[in-house]
Parts: structure tokens; sequence; C-alpha cells
């Protein structure tokens, strides 16, 4: 019998965490249910695909704090109380498992997120993107 994953909910609140989440590529989910009971379905889907580390870390951001650390306004703001959940690369036993599965469930990495918000908001401020021919 093949023993439970120990979750550690851990809720972000310092700009630090989510540098390391960004420089991680973190799998992320938005607008995710933190309920226990999502949680361990999130865990199981993982069994199917290599499973994940145990104990495994679970990082939980509420969109008010993402908007604040990325300077998110308008439409390309989150609503301030939604979850955003995400989970370390080092933390997925086989990444490579997840990597074209993830799009399903709507997960997406961690870097992907804020890079797309940063274009989506610096269009917004009527900021032109450096790289663009």
């Amino acid at each position: 019998m093949e023993n439970k994953i120990e979750i550690n909910k851990i809720k972000v609140t310092k700009g630090e965490q989510l540098d390391d989440l960004y420089k991680n590529s973190a799998f992320t989910l938005e607008g995710f249910d933190t309920s226990a009971v999502n949680i361990n379905k999130l865990v199981e889907w993982f069994e199917k695909y290599g499973g994940v580390n145990n104990p495994v870390s679970i990082y939980i951001t509420k969109g008010s704090f993402m908007n604040e650390k990325y300077g998110l306004t308008k439409d390309n703001a989150y609503p301030e109380d939604l979850n955003i959940v995400s989970i370390k690369l080092e933390d997925i036993k086989d990444v490579f498992r997840v990597a074209v599965p993830r799009f399903d469930i709507g997960a997406r990495w961690f870097s992907d997120i804020v890079d797309n918000n940063k274009i989506r908001q610096n269009q917004i401020n009527g900021i032109e993107d450096e790289e663009e021919f």
C-alpha cells in the first residue's frame, strides 16, 4: 500500500517567494479551489504522470498579491481573492510527463503567466515591447 502524500500548504506573502516560483517556472493553476478535497485530487492527477515528492509543498497566492507585486491593473488584474496554486518543478517527479497533459487542466508555468501578464500590462500602460520589430 502506498503512503499518503503529506501536503504542506504555504501562503505566499513575500515578493521573494514569487521570485522563487518564477525562477523555478513552477507548475501553476489560476482560480483553483484550495479545499483539501481538490488539493488531494490534484496530487492524484500527478500520480498518473509520475507523482510528486513526499512531502509536497503547495504554494497559494492570492490575486491581490499578484496585482500588487506585478502592478496588474484594469482588465489584467486578478480578482482580489482568487487562489493561484503553484508546485515547484523540483517537487514533481517527472516534469516531462506533465508538460503536455497540464494543458488539459488549465495549468501553466508560473514564469509564462508572469511574462504574459507583463506584456498585457505594458499594452494597457501604453508601453511598447522593446523586442518587437
